[in-house]
C-alpha cells in the first residue's frame, strides 16, 4: 500500500540520485544530508554503511568523519548557547548531582569524550547535545569527538563498501542493498 518505501528501496534510489548529481555534488549532498539527520538524532550506522556502499572506503570515511564532527560540533553549539541555561536547570533539579558529575568531566574532558566516543554503547546524537549543557571546552569536545569516532566511521565505512563489493558482484543485489539499509545485517 501507499506509505514510505522500504530501505533498499530508499537506499537503491539515494545511490542512483548521488551518482546522478556527479563527483561533486553528489559527496557534497549526502555529507549534507548526514550532517542535517544527525543533527535531528537520526541512526548513524545506516549512513555510515550507505557512505562506504556509495563511495568506497576512502572517499566514505572521509565524507562521514567531516559530516559527524560537524553534526557532533553544531549540535554541541546549539545546546551550549540555546538550551544550556533551561536543560541545564532542569538536570541540576532533576539529577541532583549533574554538577559534581559536570566538574568531573571537565577536568578530563578529553580523555573521558573520547573513551565514550570509542564506545557504541553512548547514543552521540544525544550525548553531543548533552555536551553542549556541561561545561566541557569545545577544542577538546571537537578533537575528542573526531578522534573517537574516527575508528568505528572506518570500521562500518569499509563495512558497507564490502557490502557495495557483494552487491556489484551478486545477481539482483537486493538482499545485500537491505542489509546495508537495515544497518548492516544480511537479510
Amino acid at each position: 500500500g501507499p506509505g514510505l518505501p522500504s530501505a533498499a528501496t530508499f537506499l537503491t534510489a539515494l545511490a542512483e540520485r548521488v551518482a546522478a548529481m556527479g563527483p561533486i555534488a553528489g559527496p557534497a549532498a549526502f555529507a549534507v544530508m548526514y550532517f542535517a539527520l544527525e543533527l535531528v538524532a537520526f541512526p548513524a550506522l545506516p549512513l555510515t554503511l550507505s557512505a562506504g556502499y556509495l563511495f568506497g572506503p576512502v572517499e566514505g570515511a572521509l565524507l562521514v568523519s567531516a559530516a559527524s564532527t560537524g553534526a557532533a560540533a553544531t549540535a554541541f553549539l546549539i545546546a551550549r548557547y540555546a538550551l544550556r541555561a533551561r536543560v541545564g536547570a532542569l538536570a541540576a533539579k532533576r539529577f541532583p548531582r549533574f554538577s559534581l558529575i559536570d566538574r568531573a568531566i571537565s577536568k578530563e574532558s578529553f580523555r573521558i569524550i573520547l573513551l565514550l566516543r570509542l564506545s557504541p554503547l553512548f547514543p552521540f546524537a544525544l550525548s553531543n547535545y548533552l555536551y553542549g549543557i556541561s561545561s566541557v571546552a569545545f577544542p577538546a569536545y571537537v578533537a575528542a569527538s573526531w578522534l573517537g569516532m574516527l575508528p568505528g566511521t572506518i570500521a562500518y565505512v569499509y563495512a558497507g563498501s564490502a557490502l557495495g563489493a557483494v552487491a556489484d558482484v551478486a545477481a539482483g543485489g537486493g538482499a545485500v542493498v537491505e542489509g546495508v539499509a537495515a544497518g548492516g545485517s544480511m537479510v
